[in-house]
């Protein structure tokens, strides 16, 4: 399936405890994949659990290959690409780098943050411009214990600065909410797993409202429908997080009121004036 196709189609926000691994297949190199870099990626824990490496089958083609290489780059926890140089190019003699492997790493930063990128390599050849600004690290391979440290300290920092990046989205959304929204999460009591449906009557009433705001926010989505054909919703991670955030509570504050004596008197006969605005702190 064309990348595009499949990214429009079937992307979704829920990533996989695994670091997709673009790289050469050239049998010369996979003592590098199987001594250092998978190692690496199972020794860095996500949730208590190992991370696994995830490369796509050489013998692949068509368009197989194309959607699991979409998948696996759209879903998993990182994309860790090696792109060390595998050649020179036979009339100018400038050193080149795998096709393959830069064709990924394009659609890795269509789809995914750059922090959720990393690049390796093991020379120390003139770099591409294009992805100068990514994240990439030069390791030496010829040491494979000292080579595996290294890349799941480098691993380590990208799912850090991603939990960041996240944690700023979360900040964001919740600075976002309108009342309505938050309205419907306090009354939500959902599990990340269960799905929950509600008839509602007429398409502007408030509880319609406020889920078309969840909607477009990626806070919950459409998981299927129930047998009376009403719409099934589910809660997507960044939603369960932030309905948490609501849930326990939103930060709170006290109207800056004046004392009642130092309130100006009235004459009953004339109209009331407005009192100053409560302020927030």
């Amino acid at each position: 399936m064309n990348p595009n196709t499949f990214l429009k189609t079937f992307w979704r926000m829920e990533l996989k405890p695994q670091v997709f691994v673009a790289m050469t297949f050239a049998p010369a190199y996979q003592a590098r994949y199987d001594n250092v870099i998978a190692p690496a990626i199972k020794s860095v824990l996500l949730n208590d659990s190992p991370l696994a490496p995830c490369r796509v089958d050489v013998s692949q083609s068509g368009d197989s290959i194309l959607t699991d290489i979409s998948d696996g780059i759209a879903h998993s926890q990182l994309v860790l690409a090696d792109i060390s140089t595998v050649g020179e190019d036979s009339v100018t003699g400038v050193p080149y780098r795998n096709g393959n492997v830069m064709y990924e790493v394009g659609l890795a930063l269509a789809c995914r943050q750059p922090s959720e990128v990393l690049l390796v390599r093991d020379d120390h050849d003139r770099f591409l411009f294009d992805v100068s600004t990514v994240p990439h690290v030069t390791i030496d391979f010829t040491d494979a214990a000292a080579a595996c440290r290294q890349l799941a300290e480098e691993l380590v920092k990208r799912l850090r600065e991603q939990r960041l990046v996240n944690d700023g989205r979360v900040r964001m959304t919740m600075a976002s909410l309108s009342g309505e929204v938050v309205s419907l999460l306090r009354k939500m009591d959902h599990a990340p797993n269960k799905v929950w449906g509600q008839k509602v009557k007429g398409l502007a009433n408030w509880y319609s409202q406020a889920t078309s705001r969840l909607l477009d926010k990626q806070l919950i989505r459409v998981a299927g429908q129930f047998e009376e054909d009403e719409i099934a919703f589910a809660f997507t991670p960044l939603g369960h997080v932030v309905q948490q955030l609501v849930k326990k509570g939103l930060r709170t504050f006290e109207c800056d009121k004046k004392p009642e004596e130092d309130a100006p008197e009235t004459d009953d006969r004339e109209d009331a004036q407005p009192g100053d605005q409560a302020e927030q702190q």
